[in-house]
C-alpha cells in the first residue's frame, strides 16, 4: 500500500480569521486544493492538482505534491506557518 502522508506537515491559514489548517497527507492537500483554495486558477494551483492526484495513484512521490502544494499556497498568497 502506498503512504500518502507526508513526513512533515503544512500549516496553512485560510482567510482572515485565522484559522490554521494543518495538512499532513496528500489526500488532505486534494481536499484543500479543490473545496476550501481561494483561487480557481493558476499555474501553481494547476501542477499541485496534477502532481497530488498522480501521488494518489502512486505515479509521484508524496514529497513531489507537497512541494507543489507549497509553491501552490505561495502563489495564493496563503499564509505559511510551517513547511
Amino acid at each position: 500500500m502506498h503512504c500518502f502522508w507526508w513526513d512533515k506537515s503544512v500549516e496553512l491559514r485560510f482567510g482572515e480569521t485565522g484559522n490554521y489548517r494543518d495538512v499532513k497527507s496528500t489526500r488532505e492537500a486534494v481536499e484543500c486544493l479543490l473545496v476550501r483554495w481561494p483561487l480557481q486558477e493558476g499555474r501553481a494551483l494547476a501542477a499541485a492538482k496534477r502532481m497530488c492526484l498522480q501521488a494518489l495513484e502512486g505515479k509521484v512521490d508524496t514529497e513531489k505534491a507537497r512541494r507543489a502544494f507549497i509553491k501552490a499556497a505561495e502563489e495564493a498568497h496563503i499564509s505559511i506557518r510551517s513547511h
